[in-house]
């Protein structure tokens, strides 16, 4: 190890709340992640072992209560962060504080203080964020989304979005069943809609399903759909100091 990478520290101070919706926010994509620390922040970049989708996070300095950080990597166990959090009481303060001369992760919940190894970073994807943008938006309640999914997964297992100009539409089929969520554009639960013309697409509704209920202090997010396209679904983190972004690949539909 280097003399510069011997002094890289990060010193960061979180609310209890914050860290476990980032922590399940990674964990619906992967078991170990990469933390790229600068002076200004987080970065998080993931994909999924079956290259499925995709997450962009990037926590700003100001969604941490205390904030010191040198340009540096990490590699962190997200399951052990889990192990954490269970220690971890509502509103309640966790430190972190990474040593690159000891290479271990120190996290202290009141009282108890874990000491963990991390995971060397070099070996850890690095993957490139393509650029996806989809023609339709729709901008919707996290309740209508959630509802829509609960009716879903006793349905099938994938999910179609469809976007009009004046309707969203979130439904699934099976063999002999379907489940329909329609909202209009201009009324409740639907903030904002912009589509040309109709676009939907089909989507795995476990990696989906995962998504959404890892979102847990959005009311709504961001939704960006195109025919037989990825889907970029936005979302803001800890009042909006925090922003995530998932990118999931369209199941095509066969003739």
């Amino acid at each position: 190890m280097s003399r510069a990478e011997a002094l890289r520290m990060f010193k960061a101070r979180i609310k209890t709340e914050t860290l476990r919706e980032l922590v399940e926010v990674v964990s619906t994509l992967v078991s170990e992640v990469k933390l790229s620390i600068s002076k200004d922040g987080v970065e998080v970049r993931a994909v999924d072992p079956s290259h499925v989708a995709m997450l962009v996070l990037k926590l700003e300095g100001g969604i941490f209560e205390e904030f010191t950080g040198e340009p540096t990597n990490i590699g962190v166990d997200v399951e052990k962060l889990k192990d954490v959090l269970r220690l971890a009481k509502p509103g309640e303060n966790i430190d972190l504080q990474y040593d690159g001369g000891k290479s271990r992760l120190i996290v202290k919940v009141g009282k108890v203080t874990r000491s963990m190894s991390v995971i060397d970073p070099a070996g850890m994807p690095e993957p490139k964020v393509p650029n996806v943008s989809p023609p339709a938006v729709a901008v919707v309640a996290m309740d209508e989304i959630r509802q829509g999914i609960r009716g879903s997964e006793s349905i099938s297992d994938h999910v179609t979005i469809q976007v009009e100009p004046e309707v969203f539409r979130l439904y699934s089929e099976g063999e002999t069943d379907r489940v329909d969520l329609h909202l209009s554009k201009g009324g409740p639960g639907l903030t904002r809609l912009e589509s040309k013309e109709p676009v939907k697409s089909m989507y795995p509704l476990d990696f989906f399903s995962a998504m959404m209920k890892s979102i847990t202090s959005a009311d709504e997010v961001t939704l960006h759909v195109g025919n037989e396209y990825p889907l970029k679904v936005e979302f803001s983190m800890a009042n909006g100091k925090g922003s995530g972004r998932f990118l999931l690949a369209p199941r095509v539909e066969e003739d």
